[in-house]
């Protein structure tokens, strides 16, 4: 950045100004901190957006210390969203954010500590509140730093394939939950039915997730209804377009960084949302996803350690947000030369530099399913018998770490690459494995399973997860997907299922970038659930959502690998 446009700082005194009211157009007040130069010196402002109390240190911190941004030469603005905390109105997840992230940024130009140019920055809700903001085109913001967030809250957010993505759902409307119990017992309600609610369920936090119907809870009832409109709309409909970051990206025209995380449940939300935005060639877009899941920039998820590379004490998270928006705040593009990608390679364990995404050297080679249980490049080229299995949603298979939001999230050990072994014993699972690899197979973008397969059910779920089987036996998740079958045809209608017609699914496994080392096997984990990751299918053709213990039906499930209905595993295979 040129020292026209960025006044440099030897000292710098911060003041911190609390609870300063945004008024929006509607008459709406909101509240936000303010982390300023004492100097009363007009400073480009970077705001964020967020529903998780803009007091608390954790959520100030993601990612950015105000105090070192201000230092930089910044003032940072941390509001919260309408009706938490200290903002008044009532919260509707996701609904408001557009107008009134657009309103908030126009009202931060405005003051006399803000130079006129805004940007935002934060991760999960915290990038929706930009996205959403920035497809409203609020003249002042310039520049956006997404982290680990969605590009659709339908099939990017709370369902994927279909499914309900119930262990993050749940989760979070809990979190919710607890805000607005918080926020009632600052007003002086009485709320101690309430929270014997909250406390029950928060002391075995896995129980509710058991609970049928899924549309029995009193407690969100109360204190986080929207958890019954996610719920009411498993399709993408109007409801989900309406407050989709998809629909807007033909309007956003300022520069992005995309932060994500091969382990992070919005995965990939974050990619979608760089290749759309870099392919509308409005403005500069830049990429980085790490060995990360969720709630970190750690060093370690599941049952991994990836290294000292990949913690944040060798990132330094702050040092990457000022050197983005020094680059583009200040009048500058970015090195046109600089390659947009920072991908880290798991098992090679190590940072790599890209000209994009999805990688234009990866080549789709498949790996196909045989009858004896093995994946082979070859394909079969005669008959082959079936291979069976019954799913029963009243004894799931239950989730073993993965691309999750669910307790104990937050210490990364309840997700990521765990070892499945003893959910592989159970007989409703299917195994496919490869021989030992005789040299590095590379698999860098999206996995997909094409399944030839059967029901004796209207509706049924098939999931699907890419193994990395280790020459000491452990068979480490790579990663997953799931589709609901009535959802075959497409997110936004259904078609229920012949009993016992063979068909061709295509199922997401998901994006990854990993080395299979040598004399390592590559491994498909084939079933019909995953549970509470996704809520389970009653099998029955009628609305999950809906179901009681008592309409849980088993579903006979067939697999064919003959040459007229083989099955495969696309892999990305990067040559080496």
């Amino acid at each position: 950045m040129s020292a026209q446009a960025w006044p440099t700082r030897t000292t710098v005194d911060v003041r911190i100004e609390r609870d300063v009211p945004v008024p929006l157009p509607d008459g709406t007040t909101l509240r936000a901190d303010v982390w300023r130069p004492a100097d009363g010196e007009p400073a480009p402002v970077l705001l964020q957006r967020t529903p998780y109390d803009k007091s608390f240190a954790l959520v100030v911190q993601t990612g950015l210390d105000p105090a070192r941004a201000v230092a930089a030469g910044y003032a940072v603005v941390v509001q919260d969203v309408r009706g938490r905390y200290a903002s008044e109105g009532t919260f509707e997840p996701l609904v408001h954010e557009a107008a009134d992230g657009a309103a908030t940024v126009a009202w931060a130009a405005a003051q006399p500590f803000c130079d006129g140019r805004v940007a935002m920055y934060g991760g999960s809700y915290v990038g929706a509140t930009q996205l959403l903001a920035a497809g409203e085109r609020p003249p002042a913001l310039r520049a956006l730093l997404p982290h680990v967030t969605a590009a659709d809250y339908h099939d990017d957010w709370f369902y994927e394939g279909g499914a309900f993505q119930l262990g993050f759902a749940l989760n979070w409307a809990r979190a919710l939950a607890a805000g607005e119990l918080a926020r009632r017992r600052e007003r002086g309600e009485d709320v101690a039915a309430l929270e014997q609610l909250l406390e029950a369920e928060l002391a075995d936090p896995l129980a509710a997730y058991a609970r049928l119907p899924l549309t029995d809870h009193p407690l969100l009832a109360e204190l986080a209804p929207s958890y019954f409109d996610w719920l009411a709309h498993p399709l993408r409909d109007d409801f989900w377009r309406a407050i989709s970051p998809r629909e807007r990206f033909g309007a956003i025209d300022v520069p992005a960084l995309h932060l994500g995380g091969w382990h992070d449940v919005f995965l990939p939300g974050t990619l979608e949302g760089y290749v759309a935005l870099r392919a509308a060639g409005r403005a500069p877009q830049r990429l980085v996803v790490g060995p990360w899941a969720h709630a970190g920039w750690g060093d370690a998820v599941g049952e991994l350690i990836y290294g000292p590379e990949a913690s944040r004490y060798a990132l330094d998270p702050t040092d990457l947000h000022l050197r983005w928006f020094d680059s583009v705040l200040g009048g500058e593009a970015p090195d046109p030369d600089a390659p947009p990608v920072r991908i880290f390679v798991a098992g090679a364990d190590r940072w790599r530099d890209e000209d994009d995404w999805p990688l234009a050297r990866a080549r789709t080679r498949r790996l196909h399913l045989r009858a004896d249980a093995s994946l082979t490049w070859e394909p079969p080229e005669t008959g082959e018998s079936q291979r069976t299995y019954v799913y029963d949603p009243a004894n799931p298979v239950p989730t073993t770490g993965g691309r999750t939001l669910m307790p104990g999230h937050e210490a990364s050990i309840a997700l990521g690459a765990r070892d499945q072994r003893a959910v592989q014993a159970r007989p409703d699972v299917l195994l496919y494995t490869s021989a030992p690899l005789p040299h590095e197979l590379e698999v860098t973008g999206a996995v997909r399973l094409m399944l030839h397969a059967a029901s004796s059910a209207l509706d049924t779920d098939w999931t699907a997860k890419l193994i990395d089987v280790r020459p000491d036996g452990r068979a480490l998740g790579v990663t997953d997907g799931i589709l609901r079958a009535r959802c075959r045809d497409g997110l936004d209608s259904t078609r229920l299922l012949e009993p016992g017609r063979p068909e061709r699914f295509t199922i997401e496994v998901g994006p990854t970038s990993i080395v299979f080392g040598r004399g390592h096997r590559v491994q498909l984990e084939l079933s019909s659930s995953n549970f509470p990751r996704f809520d389970r299918n009653p099998n029955t053709g009628g609305d999950p959502a809906q179901a009681r213990a008592c309409d849980l039906t088993p579903a006979h499930q067939r697999v064919f690998h003959d040459a007229a209905r083989a099955s495969w595993l696309e892999l990305p295979v990067v040559p080496t």
